[in-house]
């Protein structure tokens, strides 16, 4: 095993370098590698727009799961102590290499293998390299980019992947980041501040014609009826998302109409975001007047945007699932992973206080996650690739 892992070390450590990857580990000529490395081949530290990565190889060949456990608690030990968790959260990708000696099913177990120790702002995973069958085995259900590209330098077991191929992965890398970036500086989140500004609007001319709490001025505005939508009145499902009861009402609606809503602009482009908000809203009114009608609440009065920034949530939930060559597929992980805790604690809270339409909050959630879809996320740069196509590719 020990040829053909050096070899993929070797090659995967060049992949990951021309990507951006500093290496960590072996340390530099006079300099000891710290104690918690020990067992571990190699490592290096990726510091790819929004997300920070660690990537550690060791070889499992002839290494129990307790031992490979060991190794695993002493690294996250050692980063933790380090000080390297004091800024954003940072991911941890521990690669095992295994000879195929393993049954695949037992290599995939070693997937499941993190530290048993939790430290905050860590977030660690381990992949399995089996380089007999050339595959690089991951948790969950869709593989990292990153998987795949190191799986291709399995392939390339017993040769180095010649210096033009892993040149032009560097150009491709650097091409994607400037795209990434210029994209991000292009979509400034007009709309959110737009809807901000239109829902302060209409709450002011609320409290100037009788009190945002008047029920009478809501419905007399727009609020939203089953009974008057019944009648036709339609045009209640989009002028209820505009109104709100109560001071504090609109504050935490609008607060986190900024907090999702700028994020979310800026990764979809204006025009997407507003069918996103706009489309999870009536979807959200729409359950909520099926719910009301349903239970015998069809007088009930129910104002608010909180259906289609839940709609916005929900699609930051569903970004790791969609594919994007401009927008790293690391931070899209990540605002996934951050959003979905987030949505679930806000709809717990929902439902524990008074006088909320969980209803129109679940109608936007599923709203915002089925037109994430038909409105997804920029796939490509409009910035046009140097080396277009370019694929880590086993030599031939």
């Amino acid at each position: 095993m020990t040829e053909s892992y050096d070899q993929f070390l070797r090659n995967a450590v060049a992949v990951l370098s021309a990507e951006g990857a500093q290496t960590l580990l072996p340390p530099p000529i006079n300099r000891e590698a710290p104690p918690w490395a020990a067992g571990w081949d190699s490592i290096l530290l990726s510091d790819a727009p929004g997300a920070q990565t660690l990537y550690a190889f060791t070889s499992g060949g002839g290494a129990s799961r307790d031992e490979l456990q060991s190794r695993l608690n002493r690294l996250a030990q050692g980063i933790a102590n380090s000080g390297m968790l004091r800024g954003a959260p940072m991911s941890l990708v521990a690669i095992v290499a295994q000879d195929g000696s393993a049954e695949v099913q037992n290599q995939r177990k070693l997937t499941g293998l993190t530290p048993t120790a939790f430290y905050t702002g860590l977030r660690p995973t381990t992949w399995v390299a089996d380089l007999a069958a050339q595959r690089v085995h991951t948790p969950g259900l869709r593989r990292p980019d990153i998987a795949s590209t190191l799986e291709a330098t399995l392939g390339a077991s017993g040769s180095t992947i010649e210096p033009h191929r892993i040149d032009a992965l560097r150009r491709t890398q650097v091409a994607r980041n400037q795209a990434f970036y210029e994209l991000m500086r292009g979509r400034q989140p007009l709309a959110t501040y737009a809807l901000i500004a239109i829902n302060l609007v209409v709450f002011a001319f609320e409290s100037a014609n009788g009190g945002s709490d008047n029920v009478q001025t809501l419905l007399n505005l727009g609020a939203l009826s089953p009974i008057l939508i019944q009648q036709g009145q339609w045009w209640r499902l989009c002028t209820a998302i505009f109104l709100h009861a109560g001071v504090a009402h609109i504050l935490f609606n609008m607060t986190s109409l900024f907090a999702v809503g700028t994020l979310a602009e800026r990764l979809y482009g204006s025009p997407r975001f507003l069918a996103i908000y706009l489309g999870a809203g009536l979807i959200g009114s729409t359950s909520s007047v099926v719910y009301g009608t349903m239970t015998g609440q069809a007088h009930e009065v129910g104002v608010g945007a909180s259906g289609a920034i839940f709609g916005v949530a929900a699609a930051l939930v569903t970004v790791r699932f969609q594919r994007s060559n401009v927008i790293p597929d690391r931070l899209r992980r990540r605002i996934s992973s951050s959003m979905l805790p987030l949505v679930a604690f806000s709809l717990v809270f929902a439902y524990l206080t008074p006088h909320v339409d969980n209803s129109a909050h679940l109608g936007g959630i599923v709203g915002g996650a089925i037109l994430s879809f038909v409105f997804p996320l920029t796939r490509g740069s409009a910035t046009p690739d140097p080396v277009a196509g370019t694929t880590l590719e086993p030599p031939a």
